[in-house]
């Protein structure tokens, strides 16, 4: 049992940064503190929180390249903060590590499923990833008048905000490029009422029992690009959407992650409705 009652993420940060606000690598690292929270979602409890959410956010970063890894590294300190704080019984940390990619039988596995190499999304997916493209736009149309308000100034010697300002345009511009591909390369997972399947696949929504817990967990295996933790949408890029896909109601399912192995009952399947 926990040692005090759990808060919630925000609730977390926010004592964590006052008890740590001396910490130089606590202060460089709050972007990605917050980054962790709302991914996870503010609001939840920090007991709520599974190794395998913790698992996918770590893979979830690790999409970005090895130059990304370190900004697990303020988020580890958090987590450990936790378990010290007695809002956890199990820590979560070591669960906070991007697995080395490789090829292996259950690759194989994998590669006998669809061979669609585009996105696989739901129409809401889809819709928002849309809206975020329109959103990025707007930054764009923003960020433009930044450029030449700060253009303004003449002396371009120690001009903070135009090179700001000019960085900025630069992760806009990527950022459409990224959400322009994988809008015109997806497609979009038909829609109808839910109902058992026989098997998990993209879109399907399978509940889970720990085998050492008891406790019951659902998941939705979604492309990665529509990953959202907070509301149980995991990524079939990743190890643990990996290991649900293509399973049976009965199947034991067995996952290696850096602290031990997590093992889960499938007890239902069902179609995206």
């Amino acid at each position: 049992m926990t040692t005090e009652i759990s808060p919630s993420l925000s609730e977390a940060l926010t004592h964590f940064v006052a008890a740590k606000k001396t910490a130089k690598s606590v202060q460089q690292g709050h972007q990605e503190l917050g980054r962790f929270v709302a991914w996870c979602g503010r609001e939840r409890k920090v007991s709520d929180l599974s190794p395998i959410e913790v698992a996918e956010y770590a893979q979830q970063i690790g999409l970005g390249g090895s130059e990304s890894v370190h900004r697990l590294s303020p988020v580890k300190i958090f987590l450990a903060y936790w378990k010290d704080q007695g809002w956890i019984v199990n820590g979560l940390a070591s669960h906070l590590r991007v697995p080395r990619t490789r090829r292996t039988t259950a690759g194989a596995k994998v590669s006998n499923r669809a061979t669609y190499s585009g996105s696989q999304l739901s129409q809401d997916g889809y819709n928002r990833l849309v809206g975020q493209l329109d959103d990025m736009k707007g930054d764009r149309a923003d960020n433009l008048e930044d450029i030449k308000r700060a253009m303004a100034d003449k002396d371009f010697r120690e001009n903070a905000p135009l090179e700001a300002a000019k960085d900025r345009q630069g992760m806009i511009e990527l950022r459409i490029r990224e959400l322009e591909a994988s809008i015109n390369n997806a497609q979009i997972l038909p829609e109808g009422v839910s109902s058992k399947v026989a098997r998990s696949s993209v879109g399907a929504k399978i509940t889970l029992k720990d085998s050492n817990s008891g406790k019951t967990l659902a998941y939705t295996l979604v492309d990665v690009r529509e990953a959202d933790v907070s509301t149980g949408k995991i990524s079939t890029a990743s190890p643990v959407g990996q290991a649900l896909l293509d399973r049976m109601v009965g199947d034991e399912v067995t996952i290696n992650v850096p602290k031990g192995t997590l093992r889960y009952l499938v007890q239902r399947i069902t179609a995206s409705s």
